[in-house]
């Protein structure tokens, strides 16, 4: 039996050009502050063109979108997460967690930030959304896979915006034990502001293919996509299909650093600062002898040993056209 709540409806396929019957999964991380938006997007779903069914899933756990979207990435021919880039990033394992037989992922923002779609494309109404699932234009992209030794266990998990370790994992960390009663945002803005207070950076090595920095860490972003932490622009370059991923190091960098700075990674400009480096790889693979916590796509992962390295052209993400 399948892990979650499903609806699903049967019609008959009406587009040209595909099969038969497609089938859409739809599955979702509720939020109650956009019911109505999600009620929206679920009654314009049974008149897509050319599905014979839709399947809805709600989420009812962390990790549980990982186990719905392996559950159906071999009967489903499309996938789209409902939620937050943490969602997407559940869904993307999931689909990644079985053979992969070329399932099309797609996404409806439903989160706070929603920093993906900043690079990927923006989702601007259900109207467009739905748009963009008639058409079904496709696009071929990357995406990084990460794992993290610790001392009792080894973590993989993969990525399709940006990966952190030092002081994103660090804050990362302290929202998922947090109750969040502020909200999702005020949480996360408390977190960032006591973690550029509390942290304390470690001393590494880093190996970037073929180069390599020591010194004190911050933070270092590995990167498909070029925005993260609700809106700052920390890899420019990056792009999701072109063979690498984009690494943003920042070394022994200060609070003030980062304040006098932050109009610049919202422009998306980069930053001439000593303690700050840009990288264009393939693998990063990061020492230290203290520990170091990592997310990816803002999920806590843990903290150790880390390595990274890209997969490319690894999925088929649904193209967001023009509305």
């Amino acid at each position: 039996m399948l892990a979650g709540t499903q609806r699903s409806i049967f019609k008959k396929g009406n587009s040209l050009n595909r099969k038969s019957s497609m089938k859409i999964s739809f599955i979702i991380k509720e939020n109650r502050k956009r019911e109505k938006e999600l009620t929206s997007l679920l009654e314009q779903a049974e008149n897509l063109i050319g599905f014979t069914e839709v399947a809805i899933f709600k989420t009812e756990f962390a990790g549980h979108a990982i186990i719905l979207a392996s559950e159906q990435v071999n009967n489903s021919n499309v996938i789209i997460a409902v939620g937050g880039d943490g969602t997407l990033n559940e869904v993307l394992n999931g689909v990644l967690k079985t053979p992969y037989k070329n399932t099309i992922l797609g996404y409806f923002p439903l989160g706070t930030a929603n920093d993906f779609q900043k690079t990927a494309g923006e989702i601007l109404s259900v109207k467009h959304f739905i748009n963009c699932l008639n058409n079904l234009s496709v696009k071929k992209i990357n995406v990084g896979k990460l794992t993290c030794d610790s001392l009792n266990e080894k973590k993989i998990r993969h990525f399709i915006n940006i990966a952190d370790t030092g002081l994103g994992g660090f804050i990362a960390k302290r929202i998922t034990q947090d109750s969040k009663n502020l909200g999702a945002l005020l949480t996360y803005l408390k977190h960032t502001i006591t973690g550029f207070l509390n942290y304390e950076k470690s001393i590494v090595t880093v190996k970037i293919d073929k180069q390599e920095y020591q010194g004190k860490l911050l933070s270092i972003a590995v990167c498909n996509g070029k925005v993260f932490g609700n809106g700052l622009i920390i890899s420019p370059k990056a792009k999701l299909n072109d063979d690498l991923l984009q690494v943003t190091l920042l070394g022994n960098v200060s609070l003030w650093d980062y304040i006098k700075n932050l109009k610049s990674l919202k422009k998306g400009s980069l930053i001439i600062n000593d303690n700050i480096h840009y990288y264009s790889a393939k693998s990063v693979v990061i020492y230290s002898s203290s520990t170091i916590e990592t997310e990816a796509d803002g999920e806590y992962i843990g903290g150790g040993k880390v390595s990274y390295e890209l997969l490319p052209y690894s999925i088929n993400l649904l193209a967001v056209t023009k509305e």
